[in-house]
């Protein structure tokens, strides 16, 4: 999965990231001090969630 920051923001004092997977309508909001670490976490969360799985799964059905 190719990720990019798409935003960077403070709320409630606490640095926050919008992350996009590229190609896709899926984001992923986290908090991180620096941008390294907020693609960190946004990677480990999607591999949670089995993102790259259900992405393969859709490309498959669209062929």
């Amino acid at each position: 999965m190719e990720l990019e920051v798409v935003e960077e923001y403070v709320l409630l004092g606490e640095r926050r990231f919008r992350i996009r997977v590229k190609g896709t309508n899926l984001y992923v909001n986290v908090a991180a001090s620096n941008r390294e670490e907020a693609l960190s976490k946004a990677l480990s969360m999607l591999e949670k969630l089995r993102a790259d799985r259900v992405l393969k799964g859709l490309k498959e059905g669209e062929s």
